[in-house]
């Protein structure tokens, strides 16, 4: 068992400074100096004790130092979770028909790794070199729901069993509870899935998946109001229970629209489940919206891959029957039309939620004598493009995953290296040298393997300041400009590495005027999916227009330190 470590303080510190050391001017260094030297020598003791002492109970206990707390940050987020938290996909995915047979197989093959683990069938989760990984979050298979409250959300688990268990079908925004496995918890064929499906009918439903879209406190007082009927308790025990969502969409369109569509507009989802699969047979597309508390991007990535490699039978087993219930609330006037109110509210706010699909050329030796991480390089270009179209430099955050530990979630890689802004500007100035790439590669490659060991600073520094509330303090050190520079994610990126499960994803930015970016490559260059507020971004079109130019600019670069 691998439990999640507590860096040094004094190593946390030193490296914190050598973080936000380019992010800030001469003036406003030195003061974030003096401010963690005060830290280190007053607070900062008692906060790294008392997190320790924290973490030796937490890792006993089967969760790590960080796990309650992480999941707790999110779970008190009051914005409605669509323009917040969560995230779409685009599935690499080719359905088996472009019409309800097709549809029915994908919910089998889902189905069928969600009931594999929950009848104890799933029982690791090995890394690419086979190492060791946390099975903790595929307890999201199990269904569940995020049930809102006024001032701060709570997860409702799923069933642990595997037998008789639903889906919740959402199409034209009507809902249908939909059985998907026999008693014995194997998944129906997906033959009686389609008899299912192709009972679909009758008019739109406007509202009912609206709570599920609104932020925690409107949610709240709707879905507290409506449970107070007893048929409405028991519609949202099967919505709970259910082990995922399908909507199946009828517009055909074009993968950036769709990926708007999924991550943001209401209606496509029931938001606060784990995981929505969406279909749209008319063109193909699939992708799936997730509710991120309880789940990653890494886990979701094995879970799909696992599914793609089920082969679904082509007839089912004889007397195997399943049932489709339609779902709805009742619901009075007065709350109908506060549900429709807020309904109204949230649509004029998804309009400026906008995604955006830039791919670059990038063509480096195919077999360069050092190592060359496309990742630090889709980094770089991106830092290139944060220095043109702006002209200075904010933070950026680089997801890692961490599940190799005990109840792991991610770490923050903070990849703006005072190597990699000197190679940047150097790319800008059209000046950059191939000791510059040398340096800023290896500055990389130090932060990645910092992460990895459990040895980065800002999963501790979030811990430091977790216990400092424990303890009753106002800690100085977290209300400092430095500090508050570093968690200001201009840039908010993730990558899930080659793209066999998913083609792209977007989420919304971390801060205001920020940019979330998904990124990856791809033949012959690199894919950067920008999520971002349109009347709040100035620097996107400047932004987006610098990747290519900084990504041949970067390769001409690795291509002369290649020569030598």
């Amino acid at each position: 068992m691998n439990y999640l470590p507590v860096p040094p303080l004094e190593q946390t510190l030193q490296r914190y400074l050598a973080t936000v050391r380019p992010l800030l001017d001469e003036s406003e260094y030195r003061a974030t100096e003096r401010v963690t030297a005060e830290f280190g020598a007053s607070d900062g003791p008692d906060c790294q004790q008392a997190l320790l002492d924290f973490a030796a109970q937490e890792d006993a206990d089967g969760r790590s130092w960080l796990s309650d707390a992480w999941l707790d940050g999110y779970l008190a987020v009051r914005k409605p979770l669509p323009l917040a938290s969560n995230v779409g996909f685009q599935l690499n995915w080719t359905l088996s028909s472009r019409d309800r047979a097709g549809v029915a197989d994908l919910i089998y093959r889902f189905a069928a790794v969600h009931l594999a683990y929950l009848r104890g069938e799933v029982t690791d989760d090995p890394s690419p070199r086979g190492g060791w990984r946390c099975l903790r979050q595929w307890s999201y298979l199990a269904g569940g729901v995020r049930r809102p409250h006024a001032e701060h959300d709570e997860f409702v688990p799923g069933p642990e069993g595997a037998a008789g268990r639903e889906i919740v079908v959402l199409w034209r925004g009507r809902a249908s509870a939909l059985t998907v496995s026999d008693d014995a918890g194997r998944p129906l064929a997906p033959p009686l899935l389609r008899d299912a499906l192709d009972t679909l009918t009758g008019a739109p439903d406007t509202l009912f998946t609206v709570p599920s879209y609104l932020g925690g406190a409107k949610a709240s007082e709707h879905l507290d109001a409506l449970l107070a009927d007893p048929a409405n308790a028991e519609t949202y025990r099967r919505i709970t229970d259910a082990i995922f969502c399908v909507a199946i969409a009828d517009d055909p369109d074009d993968d950036a629209t769709h990926l708007e569509r999924l991550t943001f507009k209401l209606g496509k989802t029931w938001a606060h489940k784990p995981v929505t699969y969406l279909v749209c047979p008319a063109d193909g597309f699939v992708g799936m919206h997730v509710e991120h508390s309880v789940v990653d991007g890494s886990t979701l990535k094995a879970v799909v891959a696992r599914a793609q490699q089920v082969v679904p039978p082509v007839t089912h087993e004889p007397g195997a029957s399943t049932t489709m219930a339609g779902l709805k609330w009742q619901v009075s006037d007065d709350r109908s039309d506060a549900i429709a109110a807020d309904a109204a509210a949230y649509r004029r706010r998804v309009p400026n939620y906008r995604v955006r699909i830039v791919r670059t050329p990038f063509d480096p030796p195919s077999d360069p004598p050092f190592k060359l991480s496309l990742d630090a390089c889709q980094q770089f270009v991106l830092l290139y493009g944060q220095l043109v179209a702006t002209g200075g430099l904010r933070s950026t955050y680089e997801a890692v995953d961490m599940r190799e530990y005990q109840a792991g979630r991610t770490e923050c890689l903070r990849p703006n290296t005072p190597e990699a802004v000197e190679l940047a500007g150097a790319l800008k100035r059209r000046r950059a040298t191939p000791e510059l790439l040398h340096a800023a590669l290896d500055a990389h490659r130090e932060r990645v393997r910092a992460c990895k060991e459990g040895q980065a600073i800002d999963r501790h520094l979030f811990g430091l300041k977790f216990a400092a509330g424990r303890l009753g303090r106002d800690v100085e050190f977290f209300r400092d400009e430095g500090y508050r520079r570093l968690v200001d994610d201009f840039l908010s990126t993730t990558s899930l590495g080659d793209t066999d499960q998913f083609l792209r994803y977007a989420f919304a930015p971390a801060v205001m005027d920020g940019i979330g970016v998904c990124y990856h490559a791809v033949p012959d260059g690199f894919e950067f999916v920008l999520t971002y507020r349109e009347s709040k971004c100035p620097h996107l079109e400047p932004f987006a227009a610098a990747l290519p130019t900084g990504a041949v600019l970067l390769a001409a670069v690795v291509r002369k330190a290649a020569a030598g």
